[in-house]
């Protein structure tokens, strides 16, 4: 009986759908996986554990929603902002900085805000709402929240003459952006279709005047059916979306005179803001099933809007929230987030020039709720059922812990009592000490007590990584071995600084004979072995961590026998 070694040197692919279960032919088969939870594929072609996420505060208890926003006056000035029932936080570093209460956005209006920012004015839209402006102060606690003053809003005859035509009886824009010294609005609830472009350099003032090349834009999009306007975007040019195509105004500058809105693509969008990354624009179509990249193609003059999830369509249901992270100082990376119905995140690494596009899996004790990015900081909303109460928590992505709604303790000296905990209490949780996993504990009061003294503590919700490969598929003289009996013999890791690795079910040696027990054992870079006994069909290895701890594994060599 034959054998061969196989290599998988790159996850750049990361999931594959399992119907694509039986395509040797093509090339991601062989640099995928069938499953990968909890990790996230790197540019250079391995595959990690997600990032643990911190602990930053409570946001609201029950089932009630919370919804994320990014405010970045410039790279050092940046805010999150957390709309909830009637009240809206800014927080600065995961540290509450202003609270507002109002009541114009309720329970359900959450999730069809949008919102455009021009330097320290952000504008917050809703359909049945007239605009909101968030402007920041002279410090990172003043804020003011108000309605947007507008100027010589534009008339429409509804059928018993001229009125405005944003109001509480005829609706309000429901999305916006500045493009080109006008801020552009779109889609209200009685003129769907129709997007309006205030005076130049004169953002709340919409007058239409006598059509001087400054002055007020009135567009209606000419389509065959109603395709109402779910977002505008400034990239390029300006792009508009709708239920039923993707359109683009390419003049420049665009002028009451000079202004076309020609069809791009007709796919439709969902009303989840669409966001611009790695040269393009990134939206979920209107069946919720497909992410697709509105993209300008030189060659054509035209945008395509071709899908970028084919691959792995099985990890997306219906996404409520999106955003992207353009690489941080830690990682060159472009991740895309979606937010799942199901509380599920399935995440999007792209890097066009390098030919990368690849998704992984999230889950979490809870379900994820919203997601934004603040520059390099990624935050999330998650609801979890602690002490068998409903709460939902803002958390914030952090490489350097390892479980989630976490809290690092630094104490001053090394010492077993551990207190900050009351988020915690009543979870099992898993403990990190000085770098070594302990025993799990469960905080009472908001505190636990260490068996051993440590000095640095980490203390949260474990979550398991799970990587499994795609069936194995080897070309022998006689033909391919998809679907013959085989047997691994042996699997060789390549790692990097890596610890608690399981592969399909036995864990690997972290020591070494001749290490002290008294220290934590130090992660791996390298190569690891590990025999295997049995014959199957699809021949298979799944790779899991149960323990919070590092992991990276850069490829894998496999000796088969078939």
């Amino acid at each position: 009986m034959p054998k061969v070694i196989t290599l998988q040197t790159s996850f750049n692919s990361g999931v594959l759908d399992p119907r694509l279960a039986a395509r040797t032919d093509l090339k991601q088969f062989y640099q995928g996986a069938a499953e990968a939870e909890n990790v996230v594929t790197m540019p250079q072609g391995g595959i990690k554990r997600r990032p643990g996420l911190k602990y930053c505060a409570p946001l609201t208890t029950g089932d009630a929603k919370a919804r994320l926003a990014r405010f970045a006056f410039n790279n050092e000035q940046t805010y999150l902002i957390v709309f909830t029932h009637n009240l809206i936080r800014v927080y600065k570093d995961g540290v509450l900085q202003y609270t507002d209460t109002l009541n114009i956005y309720q329970e359900d209006d959450l999730f069809e805000l949008q919102w455009t920012q021009s330097a320290d004015t952000m504008v917050i839209f809703h359909k049945s709402q007239g605009p909101r402006i968030l402007v920041r102060g002279s410090s990172h606690t003043s804020w003011s929240l108000s309605p947007v003053v507008l100027n010589n809003i534009p008339q429409y005859n509804f059928g018993s003459g001229n009125e405005n035509v944003w109001s509480n009886a005829r609706g309000w824009p429901q999305c916006g952006t500045f493009h080109q010294g006008r801020l552009w609005f779109g889609g209200s609830i009685k003129r769907p279709q129709t997007i309006w472009g205030s005076k130049t350099n004169d953002f709340f003032n919409f007058d239409d005047g006598t059509s001087l090349d400054d002055e007020g834009i009135d567009l209606t999009l000419d389509t065959d059916q109603v395709n109402a306007i779910t977002s505008i975007q400034a990239g390029r040019h300006l792009e508009i979306y709708t239920t039923g195509g993707e359109f683009s105004i390419k003049e420049s500058p665009i002028t009451p005179s000079k202004v076309a809105v020609r069809r791009e693509t007709s796919f439709g969008s969902k009303t989840v803001p669409p966001r611009n990354i790695d040269g393009s624009t990134i939206y979920i179509d209107r069946t919720g099933k497909s992410v697709r990249e509105f993209l300008f193609s030189y060659n054509e003059d035209a945008y395509t809007s071709g899908t970028v999830s084919i691959l792995a369509s099985h990890l997306l249901n219906s996404p409520v929230d999106m955003d992207v992270s353009k690489g941080t100082s830690n990682d060159d990376a472009n991740y895309v987030y979606f937010v799942n119905t199901d509380g599920s995140m399935a995440i999007y690494n792209t890097l066009r020039a390098q030919e990368i596009s690849g998704w992984t899996k999230w889950s979490t004790s809870g379900e994820f709720v919203s997601i934004a990015v603040v520059v390099d900081e990624v935050y999330v909303a998650v609801k979890r059922t602690i002490d068998d109460q409903v709460v939902t928590y803002l958390e914030m992505l952090d490489e350097t812990t390892y479980t989630d709604a976490n809290t690092t303790v630094t104490l001053g000296s090394a010492g077993t009592a551990v207190s900050g905990l009351t988020h915690l209490n009543g979870q099992v949780s898993r403990v990190r000490a000085d770098g070594e996993v302990r025993a799990s504990a469960t905080p009472s009061s908001g505190a636990i007590t260490l068996a051993q003294s440590a000095t640095i503590i980490e203390v949260g919700l474990d979550f398991t990584t799970t990587i499994k490969t795609m069936p194995l598929n080897m070309d022998f003289d006689d033909g391919p071995t998809l679907t013959r009996k085989k047997r691994i013999v042996k699997v060789i890791p390549n790692v990097y600084q890596s610890l608690g690795i399981s592969i399909n079910g036995d864990r690997l040696i972290d020591r070494n004979f001749g290490l002290s027990l008294n220290s934590p054992p130090t992660a791996f870079t390298g190569l690891k072995e590990m025999y295997l006994l049995g014959w199957t069909d699809l021949a298979q290895v799944t790779i899991t961590q149960t323990d919070p701890t590092p992991m990276t594994i850069l490829g894998l060599a496999i000796e088969v026998e078939a």
